[in-house]
């Protein structure tokens, strides 16, 4: 285990190190934020609405529901049974860099952000990858790049990431399997 902490935070470092730029520097911390996706968000719902309808509804409830689950997995109960401090919060890590954003508190394993973009784009794509293969790898470039924003910025170390984006996607396709043995007419796109 030791080996592996060693290895994350040199590749950690690493980022920190070699892949700061003028263009990422200013473009990741806005990435980051969950608020400035919310009109993705909106506009994702209004489609699903309005071309599917009450299957539509159903999708957006899923989604909520893969959202929670892996949003309280990540945050309540992995996090406080780990204790990883961020990166910005450990007394010899800290040192080699700096932040981009204020750190705040919290633990750093898993990254919540990970899980729950992962969880959402695996979730609704999955919807549509019978017809639209190409979404599922749109929606994992697109939960990568936020997650990675995470370990740019300087508040989670890549196993953080690695650690979330794969609860994420366990949690989405669990429930995905347990409405295709249960629920699958209820989820056929017109």
């Amino acid at each position: 285990m030791g080996f592996i902490i060693t290895f994350d935070h040199q590749l950690f470092l690493w980022i920190q190190y070699h892949c700061h730029n003028l263009f990422f520097d200013a473009v990741f911390p806005w990435i980051r934020h969950k608020q400035h996706w919310y009109p993705l968000y909106f506009l994702i719902g209004v489609f699903l609405l309005i071309k599917y309808r009450w299957t539509g509804l159903r999708m957006l409830l899923v989604a909520a529901l893969c959202l929670l689950l892996s949003d309280n997995l990540s945050s309540k109960i992995i996090k406080p049974l780990v204790h990883r401090d961020r990166p910005c919060n450990d007394a010899v890590i800290s040192t080699q860099f700096t932040p981009l954003i204020e750190c705040g508190d919290g633990y750093s394993f898993t990254s919540s952000h990970a899980a729950n973009h992962f969880a959402i784009a695996f979730v609704l794509c999955l919807f549509f990858y019978k017809k639209n293969k190409w979404l599922l790898i749109a929606g994992m470039l697109w939960a990568g790049t936020i997650s990675f924003a995470q370990v740019y910025v300087g508040v989670h170390y890549p196993l953080d990431i690695m650690a979330g984006a794969c609860l994420g996607i366990i949690v989405a396709l669990s429930l995905q399997l347990i409405l295709n043995k249960y629920f699958a007419r209820y989820f056929i796109i017109p």
